[in-house]
């Protein structure tokens, strides 16, 4: 009876895939085993992530099939992967969301505030997704992200924006 159920549960729910990008596990993965599989699949850079920037930024088209962009963020101090965003040109992405299902299982749905609010989320080995729509810019994004790292980043970026206005401050004390 208990093999029977378990048969039914492996039928019923997808296997669990693990969340990865161009080939590399994100869970655990590093900046710089990212940003190699990134250039070895012919991405096109068009910012790189540097002192007063948290994200690498690439052309998405050549990613998936209407992406405008892709934004890779890593935590600074250990070079973490914190964050991967696809961002679409307008709205309702289907298609996505149909292979996002096939991959990860069926998606939670977030019910928001308005009807168009919605969000799909799914967990893959410790790396949360998630399909929304960004009404006000008119754009659709795809967001993975590893919730440890993102606050780790989010720390980091706090402590530059303060570290930043004391030395604006500094300077201004200077020049009075």
């Amino acid at each position: 009876m208990k093999l029977i159920l378990l048969l039914l549960l492996c039928c019923v729910y997808p296997q669990g895939y693990a969340a990865e990008l161009f080939g590399v596990a994100l869970t655990g993965a590093t900046q710089g085993k990212l940003r190699d599989a990134v250039k070895k699949a012919g991405i096109k850079l068009v910012q790189q992530s540097g002192k007063d920037t948290f994200y690498d930024v690439y052309k998405g088209d050549s990613v998936l099939h209407k992406a405008d962009h892709l934004y890779l963020g890593f935590v600074k101090k250990d070079k973490k992967f914190a964050f991967a965003e696809y961002e679409f040109s307008g709205l309702k992405q289907p298609v996505l969301l149909n292979k996002l299902n096939k991959k990860y299982g069926l998606a939670n749905l977030v019910k928001g505030k308005f009807i168009t609010d919605s969000s799909y989320s799914w967990v893959s080995k410790g790396i949360q997704i998630t399909l929304y729509q960004d009404w006000r810019a008119y754009k659709t994004r795809l967001i993975y992200f590893n919730p440890t790292a993102l606050m780790q980043l989010r720390s980091e970026q706090k402590l530059f924006d303060i570290t930043s206005n004391q030395q604006v401050a500094v300077y201004l004390e200077k020049a009075y």
